[in-house]
């Protein structure tokens, strides 16, 4: 039986059709790849940073705010001497060896901002204890400057400051003795008290009164007064 010929215009349409579901399906493929490229790039925006190295910012002696500073540190106007080593001293770009020399200005105002700086740089360990104790133990320095630098370095426990500290109670002037009584109480328990015990029967009022309190401080609330003999049973029964 001989097949009636496929009409030729039936040939082309069923061609057409399927070229367009071909076309068809693929814009199918492509829209949902390009859909789905936002949630892997989300994805890779939430996976942990991974740490990238920076040099190391050198710092530089001039403040990026103010390219004078330099100059300013060592103007002939205490005045102007004086802010310049304020803002150094509170700068990224705070020097250790400006300072230093600083702290023994012929002005006043100018050691002492510089020393309060140094005590900055003590905190931060970007000066050593020593540093501080020569200025605490240089009597041709101005007081000021000298309780300044028992500040700085009395705030931070560490063995140099509390054995100076505990010399200075017993061998001080009265202001140095003043000072280690209170500053005590933010060193080591061990070094400290028995050294505030001691200093109740020290001359001056003021410095037994201040190691009374740096013991009431060790003691949390209890309160002996000035009775060394009491402070003592205390001491001798937390040892046990």
């Amino acid at each position: 039986m001989t097949r009636a010929p496929v009409p030729v215009v039936t040939a082309r349409f069923g061609i057409i059709a399927l070229l367009g579901a071909a076309l068809l399906a693929f814009g199918l493929w492509l829209g949902h790849a390009t859909s789905a490229a936002p949630a892997t790039a989300a994805a890779a925006t939430t996976a942990p940073a991974r740490a990238v190295a920076r040099p190391a910012r050198a710092p530089t002696l001039v403040h990026p705010v103010a390219p004078d500073l330099a100059a300013d540190l060592h103007d002939a106007n205490p005045r102007v001497r004086r802010a310049a080593i304020v803002e150094l001293a509170h700068s990224d770009a705070s020097d250790p060896t400006t300072l230093l020399a600083a702290s023994r200005d012929g002005d006043l105002g100018v050691a002492v901002a510089a020393t309060e700086g140094l005590g900055t740089l003590y905190r931060d360990g970007r000066i050593a204890a020593s540093d501080l104790a020569v200025r605490i133990t240089d009597h041709a320095l101005a007081e000021k400057v000298r309780v300044t630098a028992m500040n700085g370095l009395g705030v931070v426990a560490s063995q140099d400051g509390a054995a100076l500290f505990r010399d200075l109670i017993v061998r001080g002037d009265p202001t140095e003795r003043r000072s280690a009584a209170i500053l005590l109480q933010h060193q080591d328990a061990a070094l400290a008290v028995p050294a505030l015990i001691g200093a109740l029967g020290d001359a001056d009022e003021v410095v037994r009164a201040d190691a009374a309190e740096s013991l009431r401080h060790f003691a949390r609330g209890r309160d002996f007064g000035q009775d060394a003999a009491a402070w003592s049973s205390w001491w001798q029964s937390r040892q046990g």
